[in-house]
């Protein structure tokens, strides 16, 4: 089956610094990806290339077989959804959604067909007469999602389009923004800062670092097994755990509930605890470095106080040095 987009040996540079650092990478039909990295990683700019907004300094880009690098954006069948949701605001939602589709000059039937479908996927129906000025955050999300769905294009690209809302709403939209990628078979690149949405959305997320890729992965793998320092410290909330015990070469990875207290080989000093709720966050001190554990206990737990711990072996992730 040939992949829906494949990337080869993509490179950029902008005023003579490295950006992006020879990106290799197929992404298949109907998956759901997951750009992920800090601010300044390559992200954007990697996206920008597969958009057709900027060109390659080296490497190439095909959609559905075809190498598409020297095309203008309009020639790439892809659709686009930015942070922005870049809605005219004198246009109806209806007018706003079939944009697109008027300029493609696409039969007025054929373009109400589409209209109706996507309102009642995203639920405008109620909201096609009114102007952008008159929705909330929400619901101009939805309308550049619609856009994005009426235009039928196999591939969409999403440059951190939740940002804008709220915590609870973000929540909201990313079960919105899953479910709509599925029923209609889109094969979407998401790019985002926030793990969350790249962790509980995402079929394989792509970590990026400096403007390589860190790590490749569908979510468990890069949480459970992450190859590298690097990837262990971005992924989960708090990072895994990287310890240095005395006499060994390279760090143990642990992550914060796989370290179970009151038995085990090593003993540390709490130093501070977070009541969560459902659990309590500890911070403590072992061998000079301070580890994250979640504890199930409700108890409050004594600072200052020297106790026993460890944690399974097949829990265990070893890197051979920091810069592994």
């Amino acid at each position: 089956m040939t992949a829906a987009l494949t990337l080869e040996g993509l490179a950029q540079q902008f005023d003579g610094q490295p950006v992006l650092r020879g990106i290799d990478l197929a992404v298949a039909p109907g998956e759901f990806v997951a750009l992920l990295g800090a601010s300044g990683c390559g992200k954007t700019t990697l996206l920008r290339l597969i958009a057709g907004l900027d060109r390659p300094q080296a490497g190439r880009i095909c959609i559905d077989g075809q190498d598409v690098t020297a095309l203008e954006p309009a020639q790439r069948r892809l659709s686009m959804v930015f942070q922005s949701y870049a809605l005219f605001p004198h246009l109806s939602v209806a007018e706003n959604i079939v944009f697109g589709l008027k300029a493609r000059r696409l039969p007025r039937d054929e373009q109400a067909r589409r209209l109706d479908h996507a309102a009642a996927l995203l639920g405008l129906a109620p909201l096609l007469a009114r102007k952008p000025g008159q929705l909330s955050g929400g619901q101009r999300q939805r309308v550049a999602l619609a856009r994005a769905a009426v235009s039928q294009h196999p591939l969409c690209l999403m440059d951190e389009p939740l940002s804008n809302l709220d915590a609870q709403l973000r929540a909201e939209m990313r079960v919105e923004l899953r479910r709509l990628q599925q029923a209609l078979g889109l094969t979407l690149v998401y790019v985002t800062h926030d793990q969350v949405e790249a962790m509980g959305m995402a079929d394989r997320i792509v970590l990026l670092h400096q403007g390589r890729i860190a790590q490749v992965g569908t979510p468990i793998e890069l949480y459970e097994r992450p190859v590298s320092p690097v990837v262990a410290r971005f992924i989960g909330q708090p990072p895994m755990n990287l310890i240095r015990l005395p006499g060994e070469d390279g760090l143990r990875g642990i992550r914060p509930e796989h370290i179970t207290l009151g038995q085990g080989p090593h003993t540390a000093v709490l130093e501070s605890a977070e009541y969560h709720g459902a659990d309590r966050l500890l911070s403590l001190r072992l061998h000079g470095q301070v580890i994250k554990v979640r504890h199930a206990g409700r108890e409050a737990l004594p600072l200052g106080q020297p106790m026993s711990l460890g944690w399974p072996a097949e829990r265990e992730c070893r890197f051979p040095s920091e810069d592994a």
